[in-house]
Parts: structure tokens; sequence; C-alpha cells
């Protein structure tokens, strides 16, 4: 493709993702579905490079299902693995092909639960390569964007942490109210941030939608499946190691709810700020160095800033425009845009507020 194509913003069109669990009436209304209803695709996956893992989907696989369709500027439609690969200094950034290669180092996602997720955990990096031989594990973020009930809340972190071996106990016999005497409710409402650390155990509750940012990897070990999701294997639901070596996997530390706001919350720093408008880092480094959430809240026109890496960006209420090279682009609420590396400067002009999701700086810049 010509490097013209990445000098502009590609839309991202929706794409829903099969899960066992139970959610996604918010994605079919913001849709425009008729009936909006729960069902098995609470997920929605933007801008993904990433093939979802599905081993309970009734019926045949889905080839390549979790992977994002992109609209370029000419309206050409484009799997986003092929917008990768077919510049991957343009799409990612000449640092971020150095020290990566051409892969996005970042996933995003719109979630929303009907029901409580099961308790599970993700591997950190260091956990991943030692034992999955993957380069990236699945710390995510999770963006509070609106609640089913006044009292919505989550898991994150044991309140009273297990002994491994109780854990293990627990898991193998499917003791669910033991699994949650380990856990006191966090609460959340919109606009909350959190953290979630690889080896962190946790669980979104229900009734909750949410922007997910996390590396880019499907992998998850579920510890409750009797019914709570459809029958998974326990090779499936260990990521093929089974039970007995993932429990040092998990993070036994006791964190009260307060410590889980306090360390896993956000940290907002205004990276920039004018008349008209202020583009601050919710989540970044030296926090955590595999992801970055900013925070874009426009009343005018402002110009994000740019540093070489890609973004996804996501319109989270309000309405305006994007100006790229003099050509301009409207955005409403739910608008999700990939911004090639190649673009050096753009204007947002509105009043809006918006998520910018980057990949982690590479080493050295």
């Amino acid at each position: 493709m010509p490097l013209s194509i990445y000098r502009r913003p590609f839309r991202l069109l929706p794409n829903r993702v099969w899960r066992t669990y139970q959610g996604g009436a918010f994605l079919d209304r913001i849709e425009g579905r008729p009936d909006p209803r729960d069902g098995n695709q609470p997920e929605d996956w933007i801008g993904s490079a990433v093939t979802a893992l599905n081993p309970a989907r009734p019926g045949p696989a889905i080839p390549d299902e979790g992977l994002s369709i992109a609209e370029a500027c000419d309206g050409r439609r484009l799997p986003m693995t092929a917008v990768l690969a077919d510049d991957p200094e343009a799409a990612l950034g000449a640092a971020h092909v150095a020290a990566f290669g051409i892969k996005p180092q970042l996933l995003v996602k719109f979630i929303d639960s009907a029901v409580r997720l099961s308790i599970q955990a993700h591997p950190s990096v260091t956990w991943a390569k030692a034992n999955l031989g993957a380069a990236s594990g699945k710390t995510e973020a999770w963006w509070i964007l609106e609640t089913r009930r006044p009292d919505a809340w989550v898991l994150a972190g044991f309140q009273r942490p297990p002994a491994p071996e109780a854990w293990r106990r627990m898991v193998a016999e499917q003791d669910s109210d033991a699994m949650m005497a380990c856990f006191d409710p966090i609460r959340v409402a919109p606009g909350d941030i959190l953290l979630i650390e690889g080896g962190l155990p946790h669980a979104i509750g229900p009734g909750l939608t949410l922007v997910e940012i996390q590396e880019p990897t499907d992998f998850v070990v579920q510890c409750e499946y009797a019914d709570k999701t459809l029958k998974v294997s326990e090779s499936a639901r260990t990521m093929g190691l089974g039970a007995e070596q993932v429990v040092d996997m998990f993070d036994f530390t006791a964190y009260s709810p307060d410590e889980v706001k306090a360390r896993f919350g956000a940290h907002p720093t205004v990276i920039a700020e004018t008349e008209g408008g202020r583009e601050e880092a919710l989540l970044a480094a030296p926090r955590t160095r595999l992801l970055e959430v900013r925070r874009i809240s426009v009343s005018g026109t402002f110009a994000p800033t740019f540093d070489g890496r890609y973004s996804i960006l996501v319109v989270l209420d309000g309405e305006g425009t994007l100006t790229v090279g003099g050509e301009t682009m409207p955005l409403k609420p739910w608008t999700r845009l990939f911004l090639p590396a190649a673009i050096e400067k753009a204007h947002l002009t509105g009043r809006m507020t918006l998520a910018r999701c980057l990949p982690p700086k590479p080493p050295g810049t």
C-alpha cells in the first residue's frame, strides 16, 4: 500500500467475539441493532491482530475469529494483519518494529458483562516466557464506562489469600464459595481505571461495560468452570499446562480494597493542555511499561501529541471532528480509529472525551 494511506486514520469496524459468558446488549445498542440483547458475543476486539481462543465454542471453529477489519481513507477494507504487515514502519513505527517486530504489542476491547465472569488470572510476561515460550503475558487495564447497577463491583487481588495448596484444592473441587471468601468486592463506577497485572486473580462483576487495554494474547487460567462456563477441558482452561502447573502463576499477596484502588488505580499526569483541551496519561511508565492509557478531553480545538508510536482512539462521549493532513472526518460516540505511526500531526475539534491507547515505548526511546 502507498505510504499516503498511512498518513490518515483507519476506521475500525465492529468485531464481535464469542465468549463463554453472557453480555453484549450495550454492543448491540451502539451498533444500532434492533432489539439489543445479551448473548455469547459480549466483546468487541478493536483493531485486533490477535486470534481468539474459543475451545468451548459450539460448532466448527471460526477461522481468524478476533481479527479486525480496518477501513482505509480510500474506502478499502483490509484485515488488521495486512495493515500492519504491508508497511510495518509506517503502521507501527520504525523503533517499534526494531524492538518488537511486526507485532502490535497491544489489544483493545469493549467488554459488556451481564453476569459475573469466572475467577481467573493471566500470566505475567516473565511467567509466559518461562512456561509458554511466549513474548507477552496478559497484563490488562479496565476503564469502566457504564454500570447496570448502582452497587457495581469487581474482584481484584486476594483480600484474604489462601495458601497455594488450599487454592489448588478449591479449584480442583470447584468450591466457588471458598474461592469467593478470599475476596471482597471492589466498588467501581464509570470513569474508574484499574490495572490488572499478570498473576493477579480477578473477575469482572455483573453489569459492567468497560474498555480493556491489554497485552496482545488470549491467555487465561479459569478457576471456575462448573456451572459458570460451558464445559471446558482442563487443558483448555489452563493454557495446555494442567492445573498442577499453573498455581504458581497466581499472586498470593493480600491487598485491601483501598490498596487495590491506590496501587492499581489511575495516576493521571498531564501531557499537554491548552484552552481547547487536555491530554493526560492515566496509566503509563514507570507504573507499567506494558501499555499506556490516555484520556483526551476536548472543549474547542486541541492537537494531541505524537511521538512515533501508533495508537487506538475511541470516542467515549460527545461529538466533533478529527483533521489530519487537511482532511476532516466526523467523530461520534464509539467511533474507533487506528492512528498509524506515520501520522505526525492532527487536530480534534468539538466537545468530547476520548480514550487513547498506546503500545509500550520501545526500549531506549
